[in-house]
């Protein structure tokens, strides 16, 4: 099946075949189902190129709720996420 594990490694690896990188990777989930997510990200394998990989930019994995994960970092709820894209977003 699909997940947003394959669907991330999809669009990072196309992005590398194109000798083109993110400024930065921002993952954000709540459940489950996002873990795959986290997991392509913060390891490194996807995107790699002859020049490297997508992971010389910033990589940001954020679950959404302290809880075991696999993401690096955490926002309390989704009031924080909104705060947090408006901030990335600028004046």
């Amino acid at each position: 099946g699909v997940s947003k594990g394959l669907v991330a490694e999809k669009l990072l690896s196309v992005m590398a075949e194109g000798n083109r990188q993110p400024d930065f990777v921002l993952c954000i989930g709540d459940d489950r189902s996002d873990e795959d997510m986290f997991e392509v990200i913060s390891s490194g394998s996807p995107g790699a190129s002859a020049s490297g990989s997508f992971f010389n930019r910033e990589v940001f994995a954020c679950t959404v709720g302290q809880k075991p994960s696999k993401a690096k970092y955490y926002v309390d709820d989704t009031i924080e996420v909104i705060k947090m894209l408006e901030a990335l977003a600028g004046p």
